[in-house]
């Protein structure tokens, strides 16, 4: 149970991260547009953003109802909780910050157009963050709570569980389907 409520948080969060995303380059397409004083980055960056928000939201949905197949091993090399996604992004934001304060110059700390330029980059750094690094680790984190609720409220899923448990044999020796 604990590897397929793993397996499900992490393909949940994979989905929710990609939502995410799409739903930033939107927006980063929209600023860069309003900075520029042009239309062409609104759909060079938004139709694609679009088409990565809905085709994730697609998969978000389906896998959200659906028991992973345990067949398949799943190796997660991130993050698994909140904790961890934040110490990591954390260190990740200390070395962009300390590049671009060592880095800038003189002129880009008395210009503000260019501290806008930079606050602008620092915020969509810090946005795909947290759309890949800590959305995916907060819901993997959860999994567990996540499959307890779903199977509590939905009995549809519920008879996935109980169908799966029937059938499943240990593949590498005789242990029990386990505990959630």
């Amino acid at each position: 149970m604990r590897e397929i409520a793993g397996a499900r948080g992490a393909y949940m969060g994979a989905w929710a991260g990609g939502i995410g995303i799409g739903t930033i380059l939107v927006l980063f397409g929209v600023l860069l547009a309003v900075r520029l004083g042009t239309f062409v980055p609104v759909p060079a960056l938004g139709i694609p953003g679009v088409a990565i928000a809905v085709l994730c939201g697609l998969f978000y949905v389906r896998v959200r109802d659906r028991l992973p197949r345990a067949s398949r091993a799943l190796i997660n090399r991130g993050p698994g909780n909140l904790w961890g996604a934040l110490s990591f992004v954390g260190f990740i934001l200390v070395v962009f910050v300390g590049l671009f304060a060592f880095m800038a110059g003189p002129s880009t700390w008395q210009d503000p157009t260019l501290l806008l330029t930079l606050a602008a980059v620092l915020a969509f750094i810090i946005s795909l963050l947290v759309a890949a690094v800590i959305v995916p680790a907060t819901i993997m984190g959860r999994a567990r709570e996540s499959l307890r609720r779903k199977a509590a409220n939905d009995p549809q899923f519920r008879a996935l569980l109980e169908q799966d448990l029937a059938t499943w044999r240990d593949p590498y020796g005789n242990a029990g389907y386990g505990p959630l």
